[in-house]
């Protein structure tokens, strides 16, 4: 993650073992947490979210052209970088992350899972991941790819515009 360099994505610069923990060095946010954001505001205007969905979806471009699908978006993993209303967002916790290999042809990115010959191309996953208010169907089957990103990024969106999540249920 350290080789991570975008506006939209929380840079990594160092990180550290010892026999019980792990000890990440990044940059610093001081605007706490979407999350926090929408329930203080409860929704936000569509001139907000669409600058916010802006930042989120070139952020997810960026990681996907690098072989890496996030798998857990959700407004707990987003940052802003100051306590400022028009602060940018940075998305964070990479955990559950899957690293793809890329390989280009035709001037188009494909994702592999290291697989050694082009032809076999495999760009899906199958393990389910994720957090359960933002898990795309596809997740959920076992059969999916990148774009599991650009339905978790939908219903954050949703959740932008009208304060709650698109789907209910009594239990996960």
């Amino acid at each position: 993650m350290q080789q991570l360099d975008h506006p939209y994505v929380l840079k990594l610069y160092e990180y550290f073992e010892d026999q019980n923990n792990v000890y990440l060095i990044t940059e610093l946010c001081k605007g706490g947490e979407l999350f926090d954001r929408i329930i203080n505001e409860e929704c936000f205007s569509e001139k907000v979210a669409a600058r916010l969905m802006k930042q989120m979806l070139q952020s997810l471009n960026y990681c996907h052209h690098q072989g890496i699908a996030h798998r857990d978006l959700k407004p707990e993993n987003f940052l802003f970088e100051t306590r400022n209303d028009a602060s940018d967002i940075k998305i964070i916790d990479f955990g559950l992350s899957k690293i793809i290999k890329t390989t280009e042809f035709n001037g188009q990115v494909n994702f592999t899972n290291n697989k050694a010959n082009p032809k076999e191309m495999d760009d899906r996953m199958n393990t389910r991941a994720g957090t359960p208010n933002y898990i795309s169907p596809e997740v959920l089957a076992g059969n999916y790819g990148v774009e599991c990103d650009l339905w978790s990024a939908g219903c954050i969106l949703y959740i932008l515009l009208c304060g709650y999540p698109p789907f209910y249920g009594d239990d996960d």
